[in-house]
Order: structure tokens, then C-alpha cells, then sequence
């Protein structure tokens, strides 16, 4: 009697031992962020003050008080080297590697470095040796298996004639 009762055990262990191996839920999970990324199909840059949504040559003329000539380079350049780091400002394409590698084209010229996720994988952490500054930061506004919506907002200050403060707020949106 004690024999059959752990043969039945036995057999009933086999066949659930038998149906997790089987299981494609017991594969790990695939990190959303890992992937090529690029510029989202709709607009890629979003670039508001004060709420007013503005193009480059206006972000370089109103907040940078640059000449209209030269205002969208000026911008340009600006956002590059403070905020936009390894994304290419016109043509991002970035690859977010497993062990926490990245490797970027940026002005036609490739970078490489670490990202890491921070505060809960609320923030994504870009740091490269290849860049101006070492460390760039975005709040990640919404993450999918194919959209990336980042995002970074600060205040400027303008001293000097018209002298103004101005909340800047950009959103940056790539797919896979």
C-alpha cells in the first residue's frame, strides 16, 4: 500500500517535471529597453517653452538670442552637447546592448559607452568617454516593445536685455 501511494506521487511529480520543461513561461524575460532604436515615425522631437511648442531656428533666435542666420545650428549644437548626448539630434540611431553597452552614431561619428536605469527605471542613464559631457539623463515618459518616449525638462535663465526665466521641456520619441 505504502508502495503504490508513492508510485502514484512519483508518477503525478514525472508528469508536472515533464510540463515545466515544456513551459515557455520558464524562458527569462526580454529587457524592453535591449533593441535598435530610432527616430519614431511622427515627430521625433518635441521642444516646448513655457508650454509653446517651438522648432529649432525659434529655440535659437527666442531662448538663445542668437541671430536668425545661424539660430537653428546654434540650438542644434546646444541640445547636442547638454541634453541629447548620444542621440543624434536629426538622425538618432542607437543600440542598447545587453550588459548595459550602447553604441550610438552621432554627427556621423560612432560613440559607445554604459546606460544604466536608475530611481526604479524611471530614469535612463547614458555615460560615454566619446562625448562632451560624460553623463546624459531622461526621464522615461513610456516604454513598450517598440516605442521609446524619453523625456527632460529644466529652466533657463537669460540675463541681460529681455532678460527671462523659461521652463523648457523636450520629449524625444524612438521605435524600434
Amino acid at each position: 500500500m505504502k508502495n503504490s501511494i508513492f508510485k502514484t506521487v512519483f508518477f503525478f511529480m514525472f508528469l508536472l517535471g515533464i510540463g515545466a520543461c515544456n513551459s515557455e513561461e520558464s524562458l527569462p524575460p526580454v529587457n524592453p529597453f535591449i533593441g535598435e532604436w530610432q527616430a519614431a515615425d511622427d515627430q521625433f522631437l518635441i521642444l516646448t517653452v513655457d508650454g509653446e511648442e517651438k522648432t529649432l531656428a525659434e529655440f535659437g533666435v527666442q531662448i538663445l538670442k542668437t541671430n536668425p542666420i545661424s539660430a537653428e545650428t546654434t540650438a542644434a549644437d546646444y541640445l547636442r552637447h547638454t541634453i541629447m548626448g548620444p542621440i543624434d539630434i536629426y538622425e538618432p540611431e542607437i543600440l542598447i546592448a545587453p550588459q548595459e553597452l550602447f553604441s550610438a552614431t552621432v554627427a556621423g561619428e560612432r560613440v559607445a559607452g554604459i546606460w544604466k536605469l536608475q530611481n526604479a527605471g524611471s530614469v535612463l542613464h547614458f555615460n560615454s568617454l566619446d562625448l562632451r559631457e560624460n553623463g546624459y539623463f531622461y526621464n522615461v515618459k513610456r516604454l513598450s516593445g517598440n516605442e521609446l518616449d524619453l523625456e527632460w525638462s529644466w529652466e533657463m535663465s537669460y540675463i541681460g536685455e529681455n532678460s527671462g526665466v523659461y521652463d523648457v521641456h523636450l520629449v524625444i520619441k524612438l521605435k524600434k
